[in-house]
Order: structure tokens, then sequence, then C-alpha cells
């Protein structure tokens, strides 16, 4: 009776620690450990997921850039950019022109960031990678056309805090490109989990329009829309990355 009391003790304990460390990746535990667990996987992250590159394009660069296709030099911000996806995928596009700044917390993400981006020579002059947190983005508001945060949005400390800091740095027309976890996925992160009603309706609130989400992953949707558009010409807008 006492090895069935201590395999099932086990098996629990076991259950517990892949939802702690796999499932949801270290949330509960703190945002230290998420970071550290994302340093520690950094240099086989990309073999992890296995990223179809035409499947990217046609989810990701292609609406991106349809819905700035009024801005000639568009400045995007890519939020937890990790080893670098969006800004290599925008940079593969030959219609694409503009600047992108990715931000990570985690060092060696960004470390295979830039060993990727130094091989392609269009990366020169219109990226920078930058480390730090989503819920304290080091920039000015009304900054950016757009912000794109994906397969992320869960995992940061608090993801209210995260809207709100990418809603004040979005230019006022600017749009906004994220995701978030749906399904047995999503609901184990318990207290966490947004439907898909409540994250439409809090974006909302932060004064986006046009907000929509599909189905873009098995288990993420993809969430779009616009920060409400301002009276005020943006036209004296700073665009030096190095600024």
């Amino acid at each position: 009776m006492t090895w069935f009391i201590l395999i099932g003790v086990l098996i629990v304990v076991g259950l517990v620690l892949y939802w702690l460390l796999v499932s949801t990746e270290g949330v509960y535990i703190g945002r230290r450990a998420v970071v550290w667990m994302y340093d520690i996987t950094a240099h086989k992250y990309d073999g992890i997921k296995q990223f179809d590159d035409q499947h990217e394009r046609q989810a990701i660069a292609r609406p991106l850039m349809a819905a700035l296709g009024n801005q000639p030099e568009p400045l995007i911000l890519d939020v937890a950019t990790g080893t670098g996806r969006v800004p290599l995928l925008l940079l593969g596009e030959d219609d694409f022109h503009g600047q992108i700044v990715g931000l990570d917390a985690a060092a060696r993400m960004l470390r295979q960031a830039q060993e990727k981006l130094a091989q392609v020579p269009a990366s020169r002059h219109r990226i920078m990678l930058a480390q730090g947190a989503a819920g304290a983005l080091p920039f000015e508001e009304d900054h950016f056309d757009a912000v794109c945060c994906l397969e992320a949005l869960e995992f940061f400390p608090n993801d209210s805090t995260a809207l709100t800091e990418m809603a004040r740095v979005l230019r006022p027309g600017g749009f906004l490109m994220t995701s978030r976890r749906i399904g047995l996925e999503g609901r184990l992160f318990f207290g966490r989990y947004r439907s898909r009603s409540n994250l439409e309706d809090y974006l909302t609130g932060l004064g986006f329009v046009g907000v929509r989400s599909h189905v873009w992953q098995l288990n993420y949707n993809m969430i779009t829309g616009w920060k409400a558009p301002a009276g005020e010409s943006q036209g004296n807008r700073i665009r030096q990355l190095s600024s």
C-alpha cells in the first residue's frame, strides 16, 4: 500500500512540475524563471519551434505589411522578439522598407537573434535589438506605426500592463498584432486565462478599434486592431533608432 501511495505522490509531483515548467513555462514561479528558461533553451529554440517560412509569411509578414500599406517606411516594435522571428520575416519581404526594434527580456535569445541578423546585410541600420521588459517599454508614447507581440502575452507578469504599454507607444492609427493561447493549453493558465471576447473587450477599452480575432495556430488566436486615430499630426515624430 505504501508503494502505491509513493507512486501516486510522485505522479502528482511530476504533473505539477510539468505544468509549472513546460505547460506554463515558469510563469507561476516568477518573471526571472521565465527569462531563465528562455535563456537556457535559446540555442535550440528555433529547432524546437520549427517555424514554416511560407506559413509565417502568410500569417504574419503579409498581414502586417497590408495593415501598414500607407506607410512607406514604417517603424515597428516587436515585443518578445526572441531569436528575431518577426524582424527576419519582414526583412525577407522585398517591398518592406521600414525599421524594426526587437525587444526581449532574455539576453541569450537576443544573442541568437543578433547572430542570425548578422548574416542578413539588409539588417544593418534597419534593426535594433534591445533588452527590456514588456511591462515597462523604454520608448516614448505615440512612437511606433505597429507593435507585434506573438506567443508571449500569457507569459508576462501582467498582461494588462503589457498591453497598456503597447497601446502607449503606438501612434494614433497604429496597428497592433498579438496572440493568445486558447483551448486546454490556454485554460491551464489558471487565473490568467482570457476568453476571446474578454481580450477583445479589454483592447477596445484601451482605445483600440476594429479589434478582430481568428484562429492562427492550433492553440492560438491572433488578435489585431488599430489604436484610435487622433486629430494631431504625427509628422514630426522622431524615427531614429539610435535616439
